[in-house]
């Protein structure tokens, strides 16, 4: 049997605007850091997953409040001209996340978005809020704002999230708030993680599975089995990651590994529901197949289809399977007795 696996990777730091103008109030210039620490993503999520915990979350609070009001622009906008990011869809996580704006990182693969609040009472010019970019006008008297809240989510957009690490050299500005002059500049750093694993390194391609010698007798009739014997497939070089446990509108709450097997060298695929897989061509036995089982023994493990297994665990773990004869034949006098060997290729991924 053979295998596919590949690396693993690190590393984002993003940025953005958000600028105010005409309101009152606020700090004088300011430089803060928001870090988002390490944010993981199981190395083939589908494109449009979040990527770690969505709505991270950070409460800036001035000196003194914003005061606006009386028709004062509030205007968010991204500080760049960073390249928007179309054709993604995104989980729905909350209400109107389908509006928002997507910008691609300086990591290949990663995007984001930012949100932010308006005031509580608002006119709508233009953009969707809480989503960057957007433009609103604050009606009636002047009202204190004690605090703003910005928010970032980082989405997949690619596969080209990179094996490694991708580090920012420069402090790129994440948002800025802007209040009669006043600057509050917040850069965001944090990390990616790719989680996955490496297919453990053996002298040979292939994993060999001892069937032994069954007799003819064992077989008593078509669907007839012996004794199930243990499959393990090594992975080594896991990294598991961190998810969180509340999100169920995203693709996956764990990083699992998710394993496709396939006919290989002669061996065709006799009945994929049933994990059935025929002999090599230079097998001489008949009327016999090998039947690939999960690790319960009794469950068929379908071909040709790429099935959730396991989720990752430890730097090290094996993809434990169950594997056996079964009787295609009818002859209640079992099999036709010869050598049986059969082949079959993996590929493993992570989601």
């Amino acid at each position: 049997m053979r295998g596919l696996i590949c690396g693993f990777a690190l590393i984002a730091l993003l940025q953005s605007q958000l600028a105010f103008s005409q309101c009152t109030g606020g700090d004088g210039e300011a430089y803060l850091t928001f870090n988002i620490g390490a944010q993981y993503v199981p190395r083939d999520a589908p494109l449009g997953s979040v990527i770690g915990t969505a709505n991270k979350t950070y409460v800036y609070r001035p000196a003194k409040p914003y005061n606006c009001g009386v028709w004062d622009p509030w205007e968010v906008r991204f500080s760049e001209n960073f390249p928007i990011v179309s054709g993604i869809t995104l989980p729905s996580m909350e209400s109107g996340i389908s509006n928002a704006t997507i910008v691609k990182t300086n990591v290949p693969g990663v995007g984001l978005i930012v949100s932010s609040e308006p005031m509580r009472s608002y006119n709508l010019v233009s953009g969707s809020p809480p989503y960057v970019p957007y433009k609103v006008t604050i009606p009636g008297w002047a009202t204190d704002y004690p605090s703003v809240t910005a928010r970032f989510t980082l989405v997949k957009i690619s596969n080209d999230i990179p094996a490694g690490s991708s580090k920012i050299e420069s402090p790129y500005s994440t948002i800025s708030y802007w209040s009669d002059g006043r600057k509050h500049s917040i850069f965001l750093t944090g990390t990616v993680v790719r989680s996955e694993c490496s297919l453990a390194e053996t002298p040979q391609t292939y994993i060999e599975v001892p069937m032994g010698t069954i007799r003819r007798s064992v077989f008593k009739g078509k669907d007839s089995h012996s004794q199930s014997n243990d499959v393990l497939i090594p992975l080594t070089n896991c990294t598991p990651g961190s998810y969180p446990s509340n999100q169920g509108w995203n693709y996956y709450q764990n990083a699992n590994a998710w394993l496709r097997l396939d006919g290989a060298r002669g061996s065709s695929v006799v009945d994929a529901g049933r994990g059935m897989l025929g002999l090599t061509p230079e097998s001489t036995a008949k009327g016999i197949a090998v039947q690939v089982l999960r690790n319960d023994g009794v469950t068929p493990l379908p071909l040709g289809q790429t099935v959730a297994i396991s989720r990752l665990s430890g730097s090290s773990m094996n993809i434990e399977l169950k594997a056996r004869y079964i009787q295609t034949s009818d002859s209640p006098m079992g099999p036709e007795p010869g050598s049986a060997n059969a082949r079959a290729a993996f590929t493993v991924t992570y989601k």
